[in-house]
């Protein structure tokens, strides 16, 4: 069974109620109904969601998980839906609605799809989570998304999604401009051990985890003295030398920042781009995926580290973006 958010307002229902028979009435139900259409939810989720205790249900952990996600894609459904009807009452087309996670790929790309000739108005939403991303896609929220993963941390499949791998790229790091450091054009992951990083949240597809498992294999746990997801403060932290950072290789250049490789690689992203099959770009992905491509060529030129780094590895920068 595909779930489907009929099942996710079920689910929600029953949390709230804390209990299936209030739950049922709520929806106009039966108990028995009720108690059938969860189970199957269960099985089609692989886990329990509700435990019975004292004065009713309760969310398992699986469960708590299971209703973030389920609250997270329902708003978002209601929100495309009153977005819908205001567009339908203004007798104005809907834009195609983008998604990317921090960076400028997304605005490259809206840009292109923008001038092409199309005539419809194009939006852009970011989001830390790239699994977030992709949940807006499912419900129909966005027609496609920048999205991104890392080795070891593949992101797992929505439904009525599809996803192309567009680039993979390593992971640079971001250091005061008078760091020692700095002098060297790649730095070895294991001579940072003693310094203090800055880093996000975890973005729930396996950021900043990869990092600090790259890190357990270099020998060190990182300290990690900041979280920021914001530009300004994080480089302000950098420039300052009071914490140093991972980034993308198309980390904004700034005053008092170097940007340098890991020698050897340590850390890997990859870029993919993902698409409703019932949004905009159902019928016609191929013009999409080539917006895509050219944006992410036109992120990643403007590197000056990056196409260093393809040089001394004898890779022009299509055959990496794209290869």
């Amino acid at each position: 069974m595909d779930v489907e958010l009929r099942h996710l307002r079920v689910v929600c229902a029953v949390a709230d109620a804390g209990s299936i028979t209030r739950a049922a009435i709520e929806i106009g139900s039966t108990q028995p109904a009720l108690t059938a259409a969860v189970q199957r939810i269960e099985r089609a989720f692989g886990g329990t969601l509700f435990v019975r205790g004292r004065g009713g249900v309760f969310p398992t952990a699986f469960g708590e998980c299971v209703l973030g996600r389920a609250r997270a894609v329902l708003a978002a459904a209601d929100t495309m839906h009153r977005d819908a009807a205001r567009w339908l009452a203004e007798g104005e087309e809907r834009p195609v609605a983008l998604g990317g996670i921090g960076g400028s790929m997304v605005v490259e790309l809206a840009d292109r799809l923008g001038d092409s000739g199309r005539g419809q108005a194009v939006s852009v939403t970011t989001e830390f989570s790239p699994s977030r991303l992709l949940d807006l896609v499912a419900c129909g929220q966005l027609d496609a998304a920048v999205v991104a993963d890392y080795p070891g941390h593949v992101l797992p499949s929505a439904p009525g999604v599809v996803s192309r791998p567009l680039a993979t790229q390593p992971v640079f790091v971001a250091i005061a401009a008078d760091h020692p450091a700095a002098g060297h054009r790649e730095i070895d992951l294991a001579d940072l051990a003693g310094e203090r990083w800055v880093l996000g949240p975890s973005d729930g597809a396996g950021w900043p985890e990869c990092f600090e498992e790259a890190c357990a294999r270099a020998g060190f746990r990182p300290k990690v003295a900041h979280r920021s997801t914001e530009l300004r403060p994080l480089q302000r932290l950098i420039a300052a030398g009071r914490a140093i950072s991972p980034c993308q290789v198309t980390f904004p250049a700034s005053p008092g920042i170097a940007i340098r490789a890991l020698a050897g690689d340590p850390l890997w992203m990859r870029y993919l781009i993902a698409w409703s099959v019932e949004g905009a770009f159902g019928g016609n992905s191929d013009a999409l995926i080539a917006a895509a491509e050219s944006a992410y060529r036109s992120d990643t030129e403007g590197s000056l580290t990056y196409r260093h780094w393809l040089a001394r590895r004898g890779e022009p920068i299509a055959r990496r973006a794209i290869g």
